[in-house]
């Protein structure tokens, strides 16, 4: 079995938390790093919790402290986001989802991390008329730009989240998608941030497909097809 460590950037938000779960109760993964802002309890009785490495982490100095406990590391994660978009300024949407995940990246670089792999979004294009998908496709090339030996770049559409997060619109968002997607083309359809997590773990334990990958909805949906109905894993 392969021994892998990693190193996650986002650990507290939807997916980072469910990647942290899957990563630590996962055989073969013996270290995982997070950088977070603030202190939290919230990993304390997770299966696995002694393979977890915490590093409370300002956010102006993620490239630094990436660089040195991304040491050793087989692959970065950055789950980055803001979980809110039209709550917040242009400016801070770029600052978080641009601006840190470069930060990370070149941190990861240095460290000599040699797989990168990053949640984006459904039809992020640097070139997008959409201010979300266009920081959502400059955050992919901050990545790529490091030119890591792999990079996977995760794009799904409407996240399945186990809890309501954001209020009423979240609630009926939802509700009424899943309704809707079954008539929208392949890459619209929506995904468990749990199915997600596990995915992006799948990912990171197979053979590269390519140098740089985009996994959509059916990319997705084919790394989990042959776990469904048992645990999965390697």
């Amino acid at each position: 079995m392969i021994a892998r460590r990693a190193i996650l950037l986002g650990a507290t938000g939807a997916v980072g938390s469910a990647l942290v779960r899957e990563l630590l109760a996962a055989p073969g993964w013996i270290e995982v790093t997070i950088l977070i802002r603030r202190p939290t309890d919230r990993f304390d009785a997770l299966v696995g919790r002694d393979k977890l490495v915490v590093h409370v982490t300002p956010m102006d100095r993620v490239e630094t402290v990436a660089a040195g406990t991304g040491r050793g590391a087989t692959i970065a994660f950055s789950t980055l986001g803001v979980g809110q978009p039209r709550k917040v300024s242009r400016e801070e949407l770029w600052n978080v989802d641009v601006g840190l995940t470069a930060m990370f990246a070149q941190g990861c670089r240095s460290a000599g991390v040699i797989h990168f792999s990053l949640l984006g979004a459904v039809g992020a294009d640097p070139r997008s008329r959409s201010y979300y998908l266009k920081i959502k496709g400059k955050a992919e090339k901050a990545v790529a730009v490091q030119h890591f030996k792999r990079a996977s770049f995760f794009r799904p559409s409407l996240l399945v989240t186990p809890e309501i997060r954001y209020g009423l619109q979240d609630r009926i968002t939802q509700a009424v998608f899943p309704q809707i997607s079954r008539f929208l083309p392949a890459r619209w359809h929506e995904v468990r941030v749990e199915d997600l997590a596990r995915a992006m773990r799948l990912n990171a334990e197979r053979p590269p497909v390519a140098p740089l990958e985009v996994l959509e909805y059916p990319e997705i949906e084919a790394l989990l097809r042959p776990t469904r109905g048992g645990a999965g894993g390697s």
